[in-house]
């Protein structure tokens, strides 16, 4: 219980506060009773030390010195009977505790002894935690039945903004709004929450409950933020009140929701796991081949959108680096988790940009890949459009949560049995863009014909041709032929254009132009004649099935 609180029971109603006002709202945990000269070494945070002033008397020196440290452990007050040994404070002493807001209590004038006002002060602690934990244990069964009552958890923030009689904000993980009490909503919650995602964008890293005080807010400027925990970050609870006097009470009935709203999400989250464990199951079973009745596979799969009319196209996406030689996943259980926890929160990053995009799907995952199955409309399957689309997406997750991402797609099917056709050829199309040394690209079935077609070429032939192409850039040094090679597939990538080539290499373009022009002048090529042009890209296509040394941009473009 904080000193105010203390001060106001019936064997302290005559004790006087003489210095350090302003730290009455300390919290007294306990009572230190000793006179020992030594006391301080055996004081903790939150004491309040009782003495008749005996241990002070003849040490006038050190009343400074003592007042001081006692601050600086975190005491709660010095209470003493200055009349017992006629110890006098001098006004110094009293200046630097107004000063410290270290509160000093005149106990002069109550009669009892320092034993009896001990034990009355351990009492009415003791009392007020036992009072405490009722409260905790009253309002956590409260939300609890309400819980199980199936009100859920924006019924919860309601009950505590009324116990409050404050607005009351719950933050997802993405920071938005998923829930508030209906005196928020009446304030416009979204005006209110403005200040608190500033804090929360330049504070991000917080794990234990904070309160703050918001100087751009007009009204409630003091807040609670209550991190809420499961197995990862779920969001913060809020509450704002007018003044920064919050009681223990208001802080108990926060932490009591905070610990009701994580088991509901954690409980939440198992029940959405097992769903999608279901689900990644039964796509699992029918791509491959486990399921051979269709009217098995269409009655399974109704929950999740499929019908026996229409056209289907199965798109798989795939962490860039899981392909690039960097293990998969750890063996370790906390590696695993790590993997499993790292997949999950992809999964929610690509869910949400093809809800972007005007598509009816559903999703699913495969070890480390994702599956998209995209319902076609009667209208014609508009690949073009899509891959344009899967680009600017791969280009928007890299660039706002950092996940590099490629894409594969299958061919249209209309017989629910031929998804694992479909997945086949989505793979296939994947391959063929990281056999080609790509990144966050979108390839579809057709595009990899090219490869295909190579492949019909004699190995021999193709490197003859590969060696002739390249064969003027042998007389440089390893660090200029490979700048240059570079630099010329980085034309070709970006269809010519200088300015793309430059942001791409990230140098001033006059350095692209001044490659190109060295690269013309030591083939005798013109780079830019369409035929030149094949010659050259179909020499860096080559190079991915000759397993000879990358000169191309994608080659650093995945680092």
């Amino acid at each position: 219980m904080d000193l105010q609180q203390l001060l106001t029971i019936p064997i302290l109603s005559k004790a006087k506060v003489i210095a350090g006002h302003r730290g009455l709202d300390r919290l007294v945990q306990s009572i230190n009773i000793m006179d020992a000269p030594d006391i301080v070494q055996f004081l903790k945070p939150g004491d309040m030390l009782l003495t008749n002033g005996y241990i002070l008397k003849d040490r006038p020196d050190a009343h400074l010195g003592f007042i001081t440290d006692m601050h600086a452990i975190g005491c709660a007050a010095l209470a003493v009977k200055t009349q017992r040994f006629s110890l006098e404070l001098s006004p110094q002493l009293l200046e630097t505790a107004d000063k410290l807001g270290f509160p000093i209590i005149e106990l002069s004038e109550i009669d009892n002894t320092l034993g009896e006002i001990f034990q009355h002060s351990i009492s009415a602690i003791l009392q007020n935690k036992t009072h405490e934990l009722h409260y905790a244990l009253s309002i956590h069964k409260q939300f609890s039945t309400m819980v199980m009552q199936g009100k859920g958890i924006p019924s919860i923030v309601d009950t505590l903004s009324q116990l409050l009689s404050s607005p009351v904000l719950l933050l997802g993980s993405k920071k938005q709004i998923t829930a508030s009490s209906h005196y928020a909503q009446q304030m416009d919650h979204q005006s209110l929450a403005a200040p608190l995602l500033t804090f929360i964008d330049e504070h991000p890293s917080f794990h234990t409950a904070i309160s703050i005080c918001l100087l751009t807010a007009d009204k409630y400027r003091h807040a609670e933020l209550h991190p809420i925990f499961t197995d990862r970050h779920e969001g913060y609870l809020i509450a704002l009140y007018d003044s920064s006097t919050s009681s223990k009470l208001s802080t108990l009935a926060l932490e009591q929701a905070v610990n009701v709203i994580g088991l509901e999400l954690t409980k939440k989250q198992a029940v959405k796991e097992r769903s999608r464990r279901y689900k990644n199951e039964y796509f699992s079973d029918l791509i491959q081949g486990f399921i051979r009745s269709e009217q098995e596979a269409l009655h399974r799969g109704k929950k999740y959108g499929l019908q026996a009319k229409g056209s289907s196209v199965l798109i798989i996406a795939k962490k860039d680096e899981s392909l690039a030689g960097i293990p998969k996943q750890n063996s370790t259980p906390s590696g695993e988790e790590r993997f499993i926890s790292e997949r999950d929160a992809n999964y929610e990053l690509i869910k949400q940009e093809f809800a972007r995009m005007d598509l009816s799907f559903v999703m699913f995952t495969k070890n480390d890949q994702f599956g998209i199955l995209v319902f076609l409309a009667e209208t014609s399957w508009d690949e073009h459009t899509v891959v344009q689309q899967l680009e600017r997406m791969a280009s928007n997750l890299y660039t706002e949560s950092q996940l590099s991402l490629s894409f594969g797609i299958g061919n249209p099917y209309t017989n629910v049995l031929d998804i694992g056709l479909s997945y086949k050829e989505a793979v296939k199309a994947l391959q063929s863009g990281y056999q080609m040394r790509k990144t966050r690209f979108a390839h579809s079935y057709q595009t990899m014909d090219i490869s295909r077609l190579l492949r019909m070429i004699p190995h021999d032939e193709m490197m003859q041709f590969h060696q002739e192409t390249f064969k003027p850039f042998n007389d440089r040094d390893a660090n200029e032929r490979n700048e240059l090679m570079k630099t010329l597939s980085s034309f070709y990538e970006n269809h010519c254009q200088i300015v793309d080539t430059a942001k791409e290499l990230f140098v001033h373009r006059n350095t692209v132009i001044y490659r190109l022009e060295k690269c013309e002048k030591l083939t005798g090529r013109n780079i830019k004649d369409p035929m030149e042009s094949l010659r050259f890209r179909l020499a860096f296509a080559l190079e991915s099935l000759l397993n000879v040394n990358p000169a191309p941009s994608e080659a650093n473009h995945t680092s």
